[in-house]
């Protein structure tokens, strides 16, 4: 978790400065206090996922943007170094490949247990959502659109409408998500 919380406080400094912002500017696109933002850009606290969201939806970038670590020329993720980027009993997602300036997207991995759903009330527009079924099978709604896909099978949908992963089986669905930006 230091190591995220370090990646957080340089990240978010170094772009608050790119912007040519101050603490206050931030917190007035963000309603987090400039107090915390100092305390965050510092690496004194651990910042929930609920304050990281406001500050990158005050941003307008990825949440994952925040969490990524310098840019190198390649980049090998190891399972055992994949990022949890949330809390929840009925799945888990995991960030293999932030947010990067150059490719305009961000990969990753999810675990949908059993009888579960992950549901979205949409994205900013200009976000095209990839969803590949790498084992069991879920449904996916999207907007109007509701399609079953099993293993092996792909859907690339407009990630602004209301959708949700849904896995009726009785076994963990595992699948890539791709998020591209345009």
């Amino acid at each position: 978790m230091e190591k995220i919380n370090q990646n957080i406080s340089i990240n978010l400094k170094a772009i608050r400065k790119q912007r040519g912002m101050t603490l206050e500017d931030l917190a007035g696109i963000s309603g987090v206090s400039k107090s915390m933002l100092g305390e965050i850009e510092r690496g004194g606290t651990n910042p929930t996922i609920l304050v990281l969201w406001k500050v990158a939806e005050g941003l307008k970038i990825p949440l994952t943007h925040l969490l990524e670590e310098e840019k190198k020329e390649y980049l090998i993720v190891r399972d055992s170094e994949k990022i949890k980027i949330n809390n929840d009993p009925e799945f888990n997602i995991f960030s293999l490949f932030p947010f990067y300036d150059q490719h305009n997207l961000e990969i990753h991995r999810i675990e949908l247990q059993p009888f579960s759903k992950l549901s979205n009330p949409g994205h900013l527009s200009g976000v095209d959502e990839y969803i590949f079924a790498l084992d069991g099978e879920v449904t996916i709604k999207a907007g109007d659109v509701r399609e079953t896909l099993y293993k092996g099978d792909a859907i690339r949908f407009n990630a602004r409408a209301n959708h949700e992963i849904i896995n009726a089986g009785e076994d963990v669905a595992h699948l890539l998500n791709v998020m591209v930006y345009t």
